[in-house]
Parts: C-alpha cells; structure tokens; sequence
C-alpha cells in the first residue's frame, strides 16, 4: 500500500505501507524516546512513518488524502476545542484509521472524538501497544476503504434513480392534467337527466374514459370505454378514443345525431386503421338518450353488460354483443333501444368493479379475482332514483372501506344516468345564467 499526503507545503509520495504521525513531540516531552521505540517496533512489521505536524493536516485543501494510510495523532492539552473539532472533521471526513492519544484528564476531548467512532487511547500507552494497534488498523482500512467507494457508488446510483423517479413523476403528473381535460368537468348539467359518476384511476393516469354531451334541445350522449392495459399506454389510447369518436354529423341546424353503433363502427375503423403492428384494443359503450321519447340507444363493443334498474327495484342487463374496438376493420355494430321511464336508472361501468369488492375471507391471492358482489352494490346505487347523487355516494364510501381500496388493481368507472322531472321554465332560465355568468377567482 502506497501512501500520498498532499496539500501541504511540500508534496510527499513513499513507497511502501506507512503510518502518519502527528504531535510526536508531544509524547517525547511525557515519554522521551517514544517515538524511537515506536519506529523500531513499527519497523518489525514492515511498516514505515511518516511524521506531519498537524497545522500540515489541518490547512490541508479537500484534495488531501490520508485515507489511504492509518493516522497517529497526539493531542496536547493546550490544543484548543477549534483543533480537536477539524482533526475530528478530517478523520471523519477521509474515514481514515486513526488512533488519538491523549492525557488521561482530557476525559472533555475522549468523548468528543469516542463519539465519532475514533480510536481514542491515553498518553500512558506504550509503543508496543500503539504499533500493534496501527498495525491492525493498516490491515483493516483497505477492505474499509473498498466498502467506502462501493458505498459512494451505490450512494450516486441511488441520487440517479430518484432522480430519474421524480423526472417521471412530474411526467405522469403532467399525462394526468392532460387526460383531465378530456373529461367532463365535475357533473355535467344535463337537461331532463340526473347524472351520479364514479372515476378513480388505478394510478396517475387512468386506461378508462367517459363522455357526457347534450347533443341538441332533447338527445343527450353517454360514453365510456376502457383500454386495454393499464398505465400510460391505456392512457394514450383514450386519448385516440375520444378524438375519435363522431357524435354529429356536420354542424348547426343542418347537424345531425350518428346513431350509437354507426359511431362505434368509425371509431373501429379510425383505430384499426392506426393500429400498425402494435394495436391496442379497448371496449366501450355508447348510448343516446332522447328524453321526448323516453327512449336510450345503446351499442357496445366487448364492454360489461349495461344495468337497467327499473323503478320496482327489478334489474334487467343489456348485454354488449359488439367485437373489441381496434381489432378487424369494417365489422358492424348492433344497437338495442329501451324504454328508460321515470324512477329507472342506466349504470355504465368498466371491468375494475369486478375485482372492486373481493371476498373478505379469501387469501391475497384469491382477493384479486373478479366476484359477482358488484353487480348487487351497483343496482343498489341505481335503485333509487329521487336521491342518486346520495346513492352514488355510498357506493364511493363503500369502495373506501374495501381492504387494498390505495391500491386498488386496475381503473374504476360508473355512469348513473336517470330521467328526471321535467324543469320548469323558472329553473332553465336560472341554469342558463349559471351557465353564461363569468367564473370569480
């Protein structure tokens, strides 16, 4: 092991393994011929001294090293705490192998440098002592000093990785503002319709999505779909779902509504047609709601089945024949219409509530499989339509009381859509100036 203590007035380079020893002097005044003894006894073991007064390690710049080499150091009582702080800062600092001698009434400056894990010994020991302590610690301090750059190493790739982590936590802050803005804001106010919606993505971002538009005086639109996946590849795809989905046909009074299963035939289309090699795929329901009649269209493509909760509580289920979006270009939809009469309420919901209600008794391995359990919780929000906002609520509670609800296995999405009283002209008009006045800050 080489030695190379720079920095000082001179610059030293010896071959060959070697102790620093500073405040020698010291010593010689207690015990003269001390270092003689030490040197020789030091000598035996094959290694050499190098001595250095401590003003030289104490004006020494951050380039020094003595780590590489341990360090003998006598303190003299007249040192002040000023010195004993910065020897105590260096040999912290360098993690250098150090062996501190002091006088024995010293016991202020023994614990302050015991405190940092230094090797602290009285003036009294001997230099046979000494020798055989420095010469343990030689032998010590490379498997320390490896241990200290494998520290320093895995300390940078640790700073990179949080880096690199909090790089891509702003990133998917940012994906989820971005995906907000494709959603409605709050709960749209629809005429002739009472909405209750549930949205909690899985993580930032969310694979499902859902759409509420009034299409003219008496045809409202309702739409959700889930991509397949999770994470910010699903999330892209919703954004490709929304811009591709087509609700009207030109513009103005000349407009006109595109039937549910002619949209979901374009979307298909547009998404089939961009999909390359790497198609990703997605389900979805559209449905419209046209109140003069009393009547919704619905179409869907591979989506869980829609429930209609009658106002006698009886639960019907319109299934989605419909193929996956994104998967053979040119199929065809096929559309169902039901009648949808005051006190009933549609439920539109995504796959996530299957696994959202496990078996309390289950493992943690059988907890992630879908039940049936949700099928009764959402009818049960749906069946009362005079309060669904209420009803809706309690379901939310519900899905916080669920064991794992922080890190729920996959995106959760619930349309509650329900006929309500026919508004009089009074409570239109006040909706419209809600609508039209500016927003306050």
């Amino acid at each position: 092991m080489s030695m190379r203590l720079t920095g000082t007035q001179s610059s030293h380079s010896l071959d060959g393994p070697m102790v620093i020893a500073s405040g020698l002097e010291t010593i010689e005044l207690a015990q003269p011929g001390w270092s003689r003894r030490f040197t020789s006894e030091l000598s035996k073991h094959g290694l050499g001294i190098h001595p250095a007064r401590i003003s030289e390690l104490l004006n020494a710049p951050q380039t020094a090293s003595i780590s590489n080499s341990p360090a003998l150091i006598v303190l003299s009582e007249h040192d002040p705490d000023r010195v004993v702080s910065q020897v105590m800062d260096i040999l912290s600092q360098s993690l250098a192998a150090a062996l501190v001698l002091v006088k024995d009434g010293q016991s202020r400056v023994r614990e302050f440098l015991l405190a940092e894990g230094i090797l602290c010994e009285p003036m009294t020991t001997s230099p046979q002592d000494a020798a055989m302590i420095l010469r343990t610690l030689a032998q010590r301090q490379p498997a320390i000093q490896r241990i200290n750059t494998d520290l320093r190493l895995s300390e940078m790739t640790i700073n990179g990785v949080q880096s690199e982590v909090a790089k891509l936590h702003e990133e998917l802050q940012t994906a989820a503002s971005i995906q907000r803005e494709y959603l409605p804001v709050g709960t749209p106010d629809i005429e002739g319709v009472d909405l209750g919606i549930i949205y909690r993505p899985a993580s930032y971002v969310s694979g499902d999505i859902y759409d509420i538009t009034q299409l003219d005086e008496n045809r409202s639109s309702f739409f959700i779909a889930d991509a397949v996946g999770h994470g910010v590849p699903a999330a892209l795809m919703t954004m490709v779902i929304t811009q591709g989905l087509r609700k009207l046909d030109g513009s103005g009074s000349e407009s006109r509504v595109v039937e549910p299963a002619e949209a979901l035939r374009r979307l298909n289309n547009t998404m089939s047609q961009h999909g390359g090699d790497n198609a990703r795929f997605a389900t979805a329901m559209y449905a419209v709601y046209d109140k003069s009649k009393s009547e919704v269209t619905i179409a869907g493509a591979g989506h869980p089945p829609a429930l209609v909760v009658r106002g006698d509580g009886t639960v019907e289920m319109i299934d989605s024949q419909g193929p996956l979006l994104g998967v053979f270009q040119g199929v065809e939809f096929d559309q169902t219409t039901i009648t949808l009469n005051q006190g009933d309420v549609l439920v539109f919901y995504s796959d996530g509530f299957e696994v959202a209600f496990p078996n309390n008794a289950d493992n943690a391995h059988d907890r992630r499989r879908p039940t049936q359990t949700y099928i009764s919780r959402l009818s049960i929000a749906g069946n009362d339509a005079s309060n669904l906002v209420e009803s809706v609520q309690v379901l939310e509670d519900n899905l916080d009381l669920q064991l794992g609800s922080l890190h729920q296995p996959d995106d959760i999405t619930a349309l509650f859509i329900a006929p309500s009283e026919q508004r009089s002209p009074a409570a239109d008009e006040f909706i419209r100036e809600l609508r039209e006045a500016p927003a306050h800050p």
